[in-house]
Parts: structure tokens; C-alpha cells; sequence
């Protein structure tokens, strides 16, 4: 079924095309401050799709992470603010209802808006601030599939074994290194899904998982209280191996709070208090749980995280 889904259409071939001969210094935009953009090599993934907000959350900060990522209590992710939820890509109220539903009433019209994201029909939702990303576009057809089955993706990557850096898709850091990555996928899922991920994640030694509820009450298969994973690394000639992309469950907890509280500053607000829409987002954000999935092996089936999904 899965490979039926992943074949490429004449869109996402051209989609792809664009993007050629791309050179990108790291995997992820850098910072346009001089400073920052000279010492800063290691992200956490959780604000890959919310990049201005994660350099709001740390432009404090005296020096930024290189080479590793250091202890995720210090320093201190900046507080939330207004600021944060402002979104010019998602434009006025009138924008955001055209984007998001006039009036949902079901949890169906919910998932629709997040698979038309992933499908390009929508630009932008909340916790996206741009369309899908290159990389991502192999899993376009199995991610829309997920979000229509309730699994409500914010931020996903396919394992990678060894691109060259120069790749168009997946290539970063110059010429003459070799690119890695491990399959990743965040989302919202309901408690009774969550029941039933967490058992197919516990049979499953190749799979680690980790849970926050909007009350910050947490779960975890296979992660440990501190460990931090590499989840994108790269190997080049004369040159240290690089990390620019981690796990940190510290930091997803940090991260959860922003995302539960888009539902609320970001959608729930477009509907009238105590209206049908309005009180099924509340109970979306009081109900759900955010869940990073991470599959360690990068060298087997690459298609095994979502296949295992998919399953559910």
C-alpha cells in the first residue's frame, strides 16, 4: 500500500526540480545576524517549520550551541508572548477561516485541513509557517493519509543513508560529504490512539517515543530522562562529524507548551466562545497529546515508521 502511495506524480517531480543544486550550508535556515550565524550549527527539530519563533525564543542568549548541543536548562528558552503567535504567512482572521474551516464541527474537517496542508491545497496552518519542505515530499501521500486517520502531523523527515551533500533534496554542508538522517515524525493524537501507538511502539525495538498533554503530563518508550539524539548528521573531508539537528525531550516539553497553545491563539479564537468550532478545538487542545516518534535505524526499510503508522 505504501509503496503505491510513495510513487512520484509529474507534481512533486517538478516540485522537486526547483529545488536543484540548492547548497545549504546547514539543514536548516540560518540566523541573518552575523554573530549568531557564525557560532550556531546545532538546532533542536521542533521549530523547523516555526524558525521565527525559536530565534525570538533565543536571542538572549550570550552564545549559541556549536558542535553540540549542551544542557537544555541553560540557558533558558525566552517566555511566551503575543509575539510569538503572530503570524504574517497566515494573514488576517478572513485569511486564517479561509484556511482553516468557516465552522468545523468534527474532528474529520480537522484532520481534512491538515492533509490539504500536506497536499498543498493550503499554505500554511499554525504550527507551519511555510509550504511542505522538500525532503518531505517522498512522504507527501503516507502523511496525508496519517493526518485523515487522526494523526495530526507537525514536523516529519525520511530516513537518509548516506546522500551526497550536494543532493538536491537532502544535501547540505558543500560538496564531498555524505549525509544521514534517522525518520522522524511529530504529531497530535487523541488519548485513544495514543493507547494503541504506545503499545506498537513498545513491541518495536527499532522505535522510541515520547508524549506531553497540554497539562505537561508526560510519556516515554525507550527515551531516557536526558538523552539527547542526533537525528540529521553529516560526515566531509577535514572536518569534525556535524550534528546540526537533535532530540532533546527537555526542549520538546518547552516546544509543547507553544504548540498546544497555537490551537488556542491561532485557531480556536476565530470562532465565537461557547459556539460548536470553538468547543471542539478546546477539547482538541485539552485532550490530545503531542508525540515525537523517532526510528533509530536509518539503515534498514526505510519506509518501516510509516508503514508501522499506518497500521494503527
Amino acid at each position: 500500500i505504501l509503496e503505491r502511495m510513495m510513487r512520484t506524480d509529474n507534481a512533486l517531480d517538478e516540485g522537486k526540480s526547483k529545488y536543484a543544486g540548492l547548497n545549504r550550508t546547514l539543514p536548516w535556515r540560518q540566523s541573518a545576524l552575523e554573530k549568531r550565524s557564525k557560532q550556531e550549527d546545532v538546532r533542536p527539530i521542533h521549530w523547523a517549520n516555526r524558525p521565527k519563533s525559536y530565534v525570538l525564543r533565543t536571542e538572549a542568549w550570550d552564545e549559541f550551541p556549536n558542535g553540540r548541543w549542551g544542557p537544555s536548562t541553560s540557558p533558558a528558552f525566552g517566555e511566551l508572548s503575543d509575539s510569538h503567535f503572530y503570524s504574517y504567512t497566515m494573514g488576517s482572521e478572513e485569511d486564517r477561516r479561509v484556511m482553516l474551516g468557516e465552522a468545523p464541527i468534527s474532528v474529520q474537517e480537522i484532520n481534512e485541513v491538515f492533509a490539504m496542508y500536506l497536499e498543498g491545497v493550503i499554505s500554511h496552518i499554525p504550527w507551519c509557517e511555510t509550504p511542505l519542505q522538500p525532503e518531505s515530499f517522498v512522504l507527501q501521500k503516507p502523511l496525508a493519509a496519517l493526518n485523515r486517520n487522526g494523526f495530526l502531523t507537525l514536523n516529519s523527515q525520511p530516513s537518509v543513508n548516506g546522500a551526497r551533500s550536494d543532493d538536491p533534496v537532502y544535501g547540505w554542508g558543500g560538496k564531498g560529504g555524505y549525509v544521514y538522517q534517522k525518520a522522524y515524525v511529530e504529531c497530535f493524537i487523541s488519548s485513544r490512539q495514543m493507547s494503541c501507538l504506545k503499545e506498537l511502539v513498545s513491541s518495536d525495538p527499532r522505535l522510541n517515543l515520547y508524549a506531553v498533554n497540554c497539562d505537561g503530563k508526560e510519556d516515554r518508550v525507550g527515551i531516557e530522562e536526558d538523552g539527547v539524539t542526533a537525528l540529521t548528521w553529516g560526515v566531509f573531508p577535514n572536518r569534525e562529524v556535524l550534528q546540526p539537528t537533535i532530540f532533546d525531550p527537555a526542549v520538546f516539553v518547552v516546544w509543547a507548551e507553544e504548540a498546544f497553545l497555537l490551537w488556542k491563539t491561532m485557531w480556536q479564537n476565530l470562532y465565537e466562545s461557547g459556539s460548536v468550532s470553538w468547543e471542539l478545538i478546546e477539547d482538541i487542545h485539552d485532550s490530545y497529546f503531542l508525540v515525537a516518534i523517532i526510528d533509530h535505524d536509518f539503515v534498514g526499510d526505510s519506509n518501516h515508521l510509516w508503514n508501522a503508522l499506518l497500521s494503527l
